[in-house]
């Protein structure tokens, strides 16, 4: 049986690799509606995370996620940087000093790194077309699986919330920008997925995925 902080090692590796290899196509979703960056600082900022793993095995859980989310910051930049540093950092701060956190910690860290990340981004809310309409409905359903069942079976909590999270994302391709860059196009922002929302889809399904194989 593995250990949450060996799964967790684990998780961020699996999300970093799936991110790095996805550098093409959040570049072009960025082209549309952005610098045309993203795809490049996120693969900076992962390629960084992944180098850092081997400093995570002498940490606790909340380091872990509090050196992920400052390495993140530190290398990606821009809004991204800002947005997925404070969501790591704030995961770590939300599990408090718990050694083997439940999931109910868990979901009560996601909730407050979720906030976090709204207020980083100027009190960002869902229909503002930002990694925020993926986020909020995958914590969403996370929690609300949590409250609803009696047998608690993660894999397919995170399958559902993964679920929600790309859902979430579809819903930008019709909306009009009111946060970042992308606002200034208005509706010419329309018909286009904002990529921050694509990165969030990418993390759960990640997280989903490595879960299955336990």
């Amino acid at each position: 049986m593995k250990t949450q902080k060996e799964i967790i090692i684990s998780v961020i590796e699996k999300i970093s690799k799936n991110l790095i290899n996805s550098e093409a196509v959040l570049t072009e979703l960025d082209s549309y509606i952005g610098d045309g960056d993203c795809g490049i600082g996120v693969r900076k900022g992962f390629e960084a995370v992944i180098k850092v793993i081997p400093e995570f095995f002498s940490l606790d859980l909340q380091d872990i996620l509090r050196k992920t989310g400052f390495t993140l910051a530190y290398t990606i930049g821009g809004t991204s940087g800002a947005m997925l540093g404070t969501g790591f950092i704030e995961l770590g701060k939300g599990l408090k000093d718990a050694k083997e956190p439940s999931i109910y910690d868990w979901a009560e860290a996601l909730k407050a790194s979720l906030e976090a990340i709204k207020r980083r981004g100027g009190n960002t809310k869902k229909g503002d077309k930002t990694m925020i309409d993926a986020l909020e409905p995958a914590v969403e359903s996370l929690v609300d699986s949590i409250d609803t069942s009696r047998e608690i079976d993660i894999a397919k909590i995170f399958e559902k919330a993964a679920y929600e999270a790309e859902k979430g994302s579809d819903t930008t391709i019709n909306m009009s920008a009111k946060k970042g860059r992308a606002s200034y196009l208005g509706e010419r922002s329309i018909g286009y997925r904002d990529p921050g929302s694509m990165i969030i889809t990418i993390i759960f399904k990640s997280v989903s995925d490595y879960l299955k194989t336990l």
